[in-house]
């Protein structure tokens, strides 16, 4: 339990500390704009691949990190929220098109099935009629649909065999919308404070520099992914490192808000006496566990420590049937991994003994 505590104030610390890297930045972005640029834009459009959509988006992604970045210095919370958005947006579509053979295909078809959506404003003023416009825009191809932006984290990671489309879009993607893009009821309720009260600037519910580390990450996934398309191990191994050092750094929206919203309840007291119970369980058990004592008792003993951390978070509100599968499964967690300490304590304890060796 003390090693779980220890892991999140770890990643805690680290999503919220300054992390100065100017050079490797300035290194990185050079080369990923070199990347972008490596090859021209075709000056037939219908000659354009799905790898050259990919190094579109590394440009896009270039000019959403430095957006982002001057975000968070200025401290726009709110507009650095949607920036570092749109960049995961564009990450995960630059890496579909790496690895949708149609991409280019369908994204032309996306633009004339838009068309006469951005079209419409003509017809509302009385100028053009829709159904002349659509005629219009009909004649250039046949319109179609783009994947959601899942669904081509979902390809892409069937294609890489990976988790990391899906990982951005779980920890980031989906709850930056929920909270800062769409008008949901959470979005709602961050203008309403503890005390009930209403409140015209909406709480924060990221770290401040979460979007510009979830940017950096992103610039370094979709440039990782491109140079490795073109076979450059050594800016890959580059690109990867940064991505992987600024991804670590991100502390997703929904861990911020609900640390937030147990800070004001959390009983400080009571979490230290909790620890102490927990270690002088541990001891306890682990005597247990060497003399075969009844299991039943263990169990006890630890679903005890939960039910007292529980109170001392102040969550003991919570109906019983939201809090119970998780404390069943945290406690039977503990009991197994103590139990397997124990037993690797115990075999090498056997390997190292005096009769052992002889």
């Amino acid at each position: 339990m003390n090693e779980l505590v220890m892991q999140i104030a770890g990643a805690t610390l680290r999503g919220l500390l300054p992390y100065p890297d100017l050079p490797r930045r300035l290194a990185v972005r050079r080369r990923a704009w070199t990347l972008a640029t490596s090859v021209d834009w075709p000056r037939d459009e219908s000659d354009a691949d799905g790898d050259s959509y990919a190094r579109l988006a590394l440009l896009r992604l270039l000019e959403l990190q430095r957006a982002t970045r001057r975000a968070v210095q200025t401290r726009q919370r709110e507009s650095s929220a949607l920036l570092a958005r749109t960049a995961m947006e564009t990450c995960i579509l630059g890496l579909w098109c790496l690895h949708e053979p149609t991409a280019a295909d369908k994204l032309r078809a996306s633009e004339l099935r838009n068309g006469p959506l951005m079209l419409t404003f003509l017809s509302s003023a009385g100028l053009v009629p829709q159904d002349l416009i659509r005629q219009a825009v009909g004649a250039l191809g046949e319109p179609g649909r783009l994947p959601d932006v899942r669904s081509m984290a979902q390809l892409v990671d069937s294609k890489t065999g990976a988790s990391l489309g899906i990982h951005l879009y779980d920890a980031a993607y989906r709850p930056a919308s929920h909270y800062f893009t769409h008008a949901t009821g959470a979005a709602l309720l961050r203008h309403v404070t503890a005390d009930y009260r209403y409140s015209a600037k909406p709480a924060k519910s990221w770290a401040r520099r979460a979007p510009v580390r979830l940017a950096d990450a992103c610039v370094g996934v979709l440039a990782a992914a491109i140079a490795d398309r073109i076979g450059n191990p050594a800016q890959v191994r580059l690109f990867a490192r940064y991505a992987e050092n600024h991804a670590d750094r991100v502390l997703p929206p929904m861990l911020v808000t609900t640390g937030k919203a147990l800070a004001g309840r959390v009983n400080i007291s009571a979490i230290r006496t909790t620890f102490r119970e927990a270690r002088m369980t541990k001891s306890r058990l682990e005597l247990e566990l060497s003399q075969d004592q009844d299991s039943g008792e263990r169990e006890a003993r630890v679903r005890s420590m939960f039910v007292s951390l529980t109170a001392s978070l102040g969550v003991e509100d919570l109906p019983p049937e939201s809090v119970q599968p998780v404390l069943d499964f945290l406690v039977k967690k503990v009991l197994d991994g103590w139990a397997t300490e124990h037993a690797n304590r115990s075999s090498t304890s056997a390997g190292t003994s005096p009769l052992h060796e002889a």
